[in-house]
This record gives structure tokens, C-alpha cells and sequence, in this order.
């Protein structure tokens, strides 16, 4: 932990093949790093589909 109990936050960008993967990359991996107590996921969307068709 950093000094006088102060928290580091850090910002990073994880690409993965699928949520699966991701899913296992943050528990075998980021959930297994000494003093890590939260981890928050956002996953943004990239992509809008612009379209008013409507699958039949």
C-alpha cells in the first residue's frame, strides 16, 4: 500500500478475445496481484449500429 494509507487508482486498457477470456484474465491474473483489493470493469461501446431495420 502507498504511504500514509493513501490509494493508487490506475486506468487500464485489456484486450481480450471475448468476455470469457477477459473473465479469467481479471481472476487468474489482476485478482491474484498482492494488495489489489477492487477491481471495476467498464466495458465501452465502441461500435453503434445505425440502422432502423428491423430483423424478421
Amino acid at each position: 500500500m502507498p504511504p500514509y494509507g493513501r490509494r493508487l487508482r490506475l486506468l487500464l486498457r485489456i484486450v481480450a478475445a471475448d468476455l470469457d477470456a477477459y473473465r479469467r484474465f481479471r481472476i487468474e491474473h489482476l485478482g491474484c496481484i498482492k494488495g489489489v483489493r477492487n477491481i471495476k470493469t467498464d466495458i465501452p461501446m465502441q461500435k453503434i449500429k445505425h440502422s432502423w431495420e428491423i430483423p424478421v
